[in-house]
């Protein structure tokens, strides 16, 4: 008994003095997804919830962006709490296709995520949840909504 005790509390003691290993989730969650450009002036504003498993002190975190449809956002754009920008790295989106990226600013585990939405309006994204209605009223131009959780 004398050998089992102390075996058993030492390799209980290693256990615990093992470094933690940390956990990286390959996946960010955008909800509430939704972008409208208004007629006349043609302003355009996009809205989305993001969640980052890896920062959930951080998150989830509303992400808005108002501009000039068919110009680009301002480059320095982040979402509401600071720690994300929003780029469009093929320019000024078309909300019929364009490229999203998210790139965490700060924090210990470096993101940078791209994931390209389609409305199929050019035949290419069949069964897409990004869903664009052309002038759904007289002073909307195009809304698009994401059906669903978008991951990526």
């Amino acid at each position: 008994m004398k050998f089992t005790i102390p075996t058993i509390i030492l390799a209980a003691s290693s256990a615990f003095a093992a470094p933690a290993e940390v956990k990286r989730s390959t996946q960010f969650q955008v909800t509430d997804f939704w972008a409208i450009a208004s007629y006349p002036t043609s302003s355009a504003s996009m809205h989305f919830v993001l969640t980052d498993p890896n920062y959930p002190d951080d998150t989830p975190t509303d992400c808005n962006l108002l501009w000039t449809y068919g110009n680009s956002p301002k480059q320095s754009a982040r979402c509401n709490n600071g720690e994300y920008y929003i780029k469009f790295p093929q320019g000024a989106p078309d909300f019929n296709l364009f490229t999203l990226e998210l790139e965490r600013v700060n924090g210990t585990i470096a993101e940078d995520r791209q994931i390209l939405l389609s409305s199929n309006a050019n035949g290419g994204a069949p069964g897409t949840k990004w869903i664009c209605k052309n002038d759904p009223s007289e002073d909307i131009r195009i809304r698009c909504d994401y059906d669903g959780t978008l991951e990526f």
